[in-house]
């Protein structure tokens, strides 16, 4: 396979990753919104319940990889499961070419789109035009470069963000000296050692031999938001069970819950890849590393979100 087949192969398998079909029996729609002269398309799922008297649901907003599409993140994530089990609101907002504007500058890249402001637009449309949202509970997840754009919306929308969840992603060296959050933020990452295109010590991020913009290592986001958030070190540290002994890859977790501001945890994936934990192995080893099985990010960062408030 030639070398620019390959790169293709990559960035559709990043939005795709072989994942299975959304539930058929899902409330799903699609919107559109227009921002400026754009016009700008999100999925939604929402639950089949309504809310108390009062209140309003809660918002997950999922950011697929660069390459990918909504669709295929709803697909991938599984995140309708838990929306239909915990009556939470799912948006899938879609990237213009595919792509998020996440702080990171390189060859190709347009860095003129205000993504923070389109997924802001997309909160207000979801709560006074199709259901009410509990503003004090909406939340961003993403994989790679959706990963990296949760860490922007943590940056620039704190005021709307309760918790951020970046998998396979850690901070763009060009956002994190111009990362001014208004408010505590939690954070939970997932980031494996051995990811072969996001490096887990920082560097540049390549994909199929081409440059994608410098990133921060992980322990240097970790501590730059153990440090917004104030939080009192040490964390407390501890291997999760390795349930499947055969997935080349062991999780520890670093928890951060002392803080004055909001918790900060990292899940350290030893040996994990630039995957999903819990997720499909989308392409072989050799190229992407290693999917976790021990641990469901989809669960856990729900989990994690949970608990979590503005």
């Amino acid at each position: 396979m030639s070398r620019l087949r390959r790169i293709i192969v990559v960035a559709a398998a990043l939005g795709s990753m072989g994942a299975p079909a959304a539930d058929a029996s899902a409330e799903v729609l699609t919107r559109t919104i227009t921002i400026g002269q754009t016009q700008r398309s999100y999925i939604l799922f929402l639950p089949d319940s309504p809310t108390a008297l009062g209140t309003g649901f809660p918002l997950v907003v999922v950011l697929h990889g660069g390459g990918g599409t909504a669709e295929q993140m709803m697909r991938f994530s599984r995140f309708n499961e838990i929306g239909k089990r915990e009556r939470a609101v799912i948006a899938y907002p879609q990237g213009i070419a595919r792509s998020w504007n996440d702080g990171r500058s390189f060859r190709g890249r347009d860095t003129g789109v205000d993504d923070v402001g389109f997924i802001r637009a997309m909160a207000a449309d979801i709560g006074a035009n199709v259901t009410p949202l509990d503003r004090r509970r909406i939340y961003a997840a993403g994989i790679s470069n959706g990963g990296f754009m949760s860490y922007r919306l943590a940056c620039e929308a704190a005021d709307l963000f309760a918790a951020v969840a970046p998998v396979a992603a850690t901070m763009p060296a060009e956002l994190g000296p111009r990362c001014h959050p208004s408010a505590p933020i939690a954070v939970l990452a997932i980031n494996g050692t051995a990811d072969p295109l996001v490096p887990y010590g920082g560097g540049e991020v390549r994909v199929m031999f081409r440059t994608r913009g410098e990133i921060w290592s992980t322990e240097r986001t970790i501590s730059f938001w153990v440090q917004h958030n104030r939080c009192a070190v040490p964390p407390g540290t501890r291997a999760l069970a390795d349930r499947d002994t055969t997935d080349g890859s062991r999780v520890v977790e670093i928890a951060y819950a002392r803080c004055a501001g909001a918790p900060v945890r990292l899940l350290r994936v030893d040996g994990g890849g630039h995957t999903w934990p819990g997720g499909a192995q989308y392409l072989p080893v050799a190229w992407i590393g290693h999917t976790n099985r021990d641990i469901d990010a989809t669960e856990t960062i729900w989990r994690f979100f949970k608990d979590a408030r503005r």
